[in-house]
């Protein structure tokens, strides 16, 4: 699939998902009460604060309920999402593949939740988010690794169909180019969601908007295949497990 249709059926399904993406986005609110644990421990010096790829606004409203006095520039690719933000706060449609808008620099705080694996080349994205940070400011971003979903992986082996999910990033690779006195906190998390069926659990994935991919739409036969061996809990349900990294930089 070509770049440009890539990013545009990616914009698409997350505006598609939208109006509903908070009643779903089970897990991305798990991580973002994670962040905002970090961000209570952290010394932030006085500047701006931004949040990347912020959707509906998930992350930036629990950082503005413990930090009331903070008004934090919202930035995504999507309008849909950010017309769900609040309307008093401040909102920039942005591709982030495009690096971040000009009028972005010296930022004191900047946080990222489950974006960046839907960036071209997040290594070099990260490096430059970073370059916008004042000294003594920190990035705090999470996103899913390559050793999330297990099952699903395991499944495709199993019967021969083509894994289709996203190949999420490598977390070393991230930070590879960072000083180890750069890398103020590097750790990763085990997340499991449960679900009824396979059914119920692509449908998650589609409710938040995730369900871009480069393969070949799945045909009803391949489905129940994979319904057929993914592996079973005692109920007959199915698990779905994610290994989140939360990494945080520190600009000296």
């Amino acid at each position: 699939m070509k770049k440009n249709i890539w990013h545009e059926t990616v914009k698409k399904n997350f505006n598609n998902a939208s109006a509903n993406y908070l009643s779903y986005s089970n897990i991305q609110k798990h991580f973002a009460e994670k962040i905002v644990s970090f961000v209570k421990g952290l010394n932030i010096q006085k500047g701006e604060w931004i949040d990347l790829g912020s959707g509906t606004g998930l992350l930036a409203d629990e950082i503005e309920k413990i930090f009331s006095k903070e008004n934090i520039t919202r930035i995504d690719f999507s309008k849909k999402m950010l017309l769900q933000n609040k309307d008093s706060s401040k909102k920039i449609l942005w591709d982030l593949n495009n690096g971040l808008p000009p009028s972005i620099s010296k930022c004191s705080l900047i946080t990222s939740n489950f974006c960046i694996h839907w960036l071209d080349d997040p290594e070099k994205i990260i490096r430059g988010w970073f370059s916008k940070l004042r000294s003594g400011g920190y990035l705090i971003i999470s996103y899913p690794t390559i050793n999330s979903f297990p099952e699903w992986k395991q499944t495709c082996k199993e019967t021969n169909i083509e894994y289709s999910g996203l190949t999420f990033p490598v977390s070393r690779d991230i930070i590879q180019s960072f000083n180890s006195d750069e890398i103020f906190f590097s750790n990763k998390y085990l997340y499991v969601e449960n679900f009824p069926n396979v059914y119920k659990l692509f449908r998650s994935i589609v409710n938040v908007g995730a369900q871009s991919s480069k393969c070949e739409r799945k045909k009803v036969h391949e489905l129940k295949e994979i319904q057929k061996y993914w592996p079973k809990k005692a109920t007959n349900s199915v698990n779905l497990t994610w290994e989140i990294n939360i990494q945080i930089l520190k600009k000296s």
